[in-house]
């Protein structure tokens, strides 16, 4: 017995060890995934879920480190992800369309509005309530012979209500904020205008607004979908369903708490208005949550809709399979 007492002891002593080993092992955290995302605009509340998943600890239970870069006029964010500058963007559903026309092949994994949310705006006093109300008017639009992509839903709301391009005056937008151009006779009504904000800065010069939302009139698009690479989405579905359940459940408390939320955006521009950030992420909240289907998810015959009129008006030549564009599978 006493002669193999000393290895009986070994043995256990490298259990032990290997035991503790293995415990130490498990119990060290994985180091956390780093993604940017690519926001298509200036920091505001449109982007209150991500601030939130940030601020509440919910890409951190998910084990993702998350940037926000900011966007504006002169970043694209398909560029951005294309170049791998960042891993996540924001964009709309018509030029992930056209993008996997030209061969990029994007694919949106979530829309944070659920509703087309641009409208025409006109003051209530001028009583511009439907279609034909706009014959023979002025009408604010981005360039006075309706070339530009931002006009292009405008001209798909005369194709489905049947207004002709020729029975109405144009004017140049160059003041968005409020209804200052319709105020200073420029023009009787404005396209293509966010009702989320238009709404409250007309609210806060003390004016009352009739909105003609395109959505009404059969013209569906969604303007900010989540969209990653098609190379991302097939190596990292693990990592995306993870960002996607804590940006969302960002986006669930922040149309909840809106007005604690809202402060979240100060901590990314410090020159944000408070009061201002709060009463747009209230305005937001329908085209968010439409109580219809989960927030985030897509739906089929939207982006029929969108595809539709890229083809009535030539900006795709031939249908894409939309079945390659988007996916809810990542929706919680």
């Amino acid at each position: 017995m006493k002669k193999n007492f000393p290895s009986r002891v070994s043995f256990l002593i490298v259990i032990a060890a290997l035991f503790l080993s293995a415990c130490g092992a498990v119990q060290t955290p994985a180091a956390p995934d780093k993604v940017t995302v690519q926001l298509s605009w200036f920091h505001g509340v449109e982007y209150a879920g991500f601030y939130t998943a940030v601020e509440k600890g919910y890409y951190a239970d998910e084990n993702i480190e998350v940037t926000l870069t900011a966007g504006g006029p002169e970043i694209n964010p398909l560029d951005e992800v294309q170049n791998g500058n960042a891993q996540f963007g924001i964009g709309q559903g018509d030029s992930l369309i056209t993008a996997r026309a030209n061969g990029q092949n994007f694919v949106a994994v979530a829309a944070i509005f659920k509703n087309n949310p641009l409208a025409i705006t006109s003051l209530k006093e001028d009583n511009i309530q439907k279609p034909e109300d706009l014959l023979g008017k002025t009408v604010g639009a981005y360039s006075l012979d309706l070339s530009s992509y931002s006009d292009l839903l405008f001209l798909a709301f005369m194709s489905r209500t049947g207004l002709e391009k020729d029975e109405m005056e144009y004017a140049l937008i160059e003041d968005f904020n409020g209804a200052n151009e319709i105020k200073a006779g420029r023009m009787d009504a404005m396209s293509g205008m966010f009702a989320t904000d238009q709404q409250v800065m007309t609210k806060n010069a003390g004016d009352e607004i009739n909105l003609m939302y395109y959505k009404d009139y059969g013209v569906e698009v969604y303007i900010n979908t989540i969209f990653v690479t098609e190379e991302f989405k097939q190596n990292n579905p693990d990592l995306i369903a993870r960002f996607i359940r804590a940006t969302f459940k960002g986006y669930q408390y922040a149309l909840e708490n809106p007005e604690e939320v809202a402060s979240f955006a100060l901590k990314y521009d410090s020159a944000l208005d408070l009061a201002y950030q709060q009463d747009v992420m209230k305005a937001q909240i329908p085209f968010i949550d439409t109580g219809s289907a989960p927030i985030g998810s897509m739906d089929e015959n939207v982006w029929q809709s969108t595809q539709d009129i890229l083809l009535e008006f030539g900006l795709l030549s031939e249908p894409v399979d939309l079945s390659t564009v988007y996916t809810n599978e990542f929706i919680p």
